[in-house]
């Protein structure tokens, strides 16, 4: 083979070991979970019998096999209906977080009056665990949705609030005097200056509210609630269903990274000009 032709590919193979490295971690502990679950060892009982039992207790780790099984058993039991609460549950508690703890946290960065009077309460509020909110709520609300929605909005609020206040109290001095050059009014710096420098620490609190609201949602739903992924957990816990557990386990973290991804294109979109440090 030519010399050139076999150089060429080179960036190709670049290419694709840069595209399999995310898989690298989960195919090695996938290849070591099938490994230790089908290994048996043999023992001899006090009759002199031997007989092969299991390198693990599958009660503690089911094998792959076994887990896929109970991924239908749950179908079987209506698992898209306690998924499709908790994911409407989930959406509609961030979505009214995200937007109140922005609105309420550009309004604070914008203006220091706005911060004097609101940040000091909201800082305040913020050093209670969201989940400590939780028995007061379901004496407000009940413990349905409305009580859920409330508290993964309440938990979502902070992080948003407070990033979304420190991302646009973080622009550079230089960026302003760079649009009192241009000419730009008030409302010019905001929407040329100050929100599109500030972006990127947004989408922090965005991302990471996202992560909250799942991780609420499941708490509530195991402390108090007949439907959702986080009471079928509890419930495979009581029953013993470890299987059951495992995917419920891949479902809520295949879910939470789902969100944080299509929060990754958003922010790769709306910051498509923007170049960092790459490693």
């Amino acid at each position: 083979m030519n010399p050139k032709t076999l150089f060429s590919f080179f960036p190709k193979w670049r290419t694709l070991a840069r595209r399999a490295l995310p898989f690298l971690l989960p195919a090695t502990v996938f290849a070591l979970w099938l490994y230790i679950t089908g290994t048996t060892v043999t023992e001899t009982n006090v009759n002199g019998e031997t007989f092969e039992t299991p390198l693990i207790n599958p009660l503690f780790l089911p094998h792959p096999l076994t887990v896929l099984a109970g991924f239908g058993e749950l179908w079987r039991d209506q698992l898209w209906l306690d998924f499709r609460i908790s994911t409407i549950t989930v959406l509609r508690g961030y979505v009214a977080g995200a937007t109140i703890g922005f609105t309420t946290g550009a309004a604070c960065g914008l203006s220091r009056n706005v911060e004097s009077a609101l940040a000091p309460t909201f800082n305040t509020l913020r050093q209670v665990p969201g989940l400590a909110w939780l028995p007061l709520l379901i004496l407000w609300f009940g413990a349905g949705a409305s009580g859920k929605t409330v508290l993964i909005g309440l938990a979502v609020f902070f992080p948003v609030f407070l990033n979304t206040l420190q991302a646009i109290r973080g622009v550079g001095h230089e960026y302003i005097e760079v649009g009192h050059i241009f000419g730009y009014g008030r409302l010019g710096l905001l929407r040329r200056i100050v929100l599109p420098a500030a972006l990127p620490g947004i989408f922090v609190g965005l991302r990471y509210g996202a992560g909250v609201a799942w991780a609420v949602l499941v708490v509530a739903e195991m402390l108090g609630a007949r439907r959702g992924l986080g009471f079928l957990l509890m419930r495979s816990q009581e029953m013993m269903h470890t299987n059951h557990l495992f995917v419920l386990i891949f479902l809520i973290g295949g879910v939470g990274f789902s969100l944080d991804y299509a929060l990754r294109r958003v922010e790769r979109h709306l910051l498509r000009w923007k170049r960092g440090f790459e490693g």
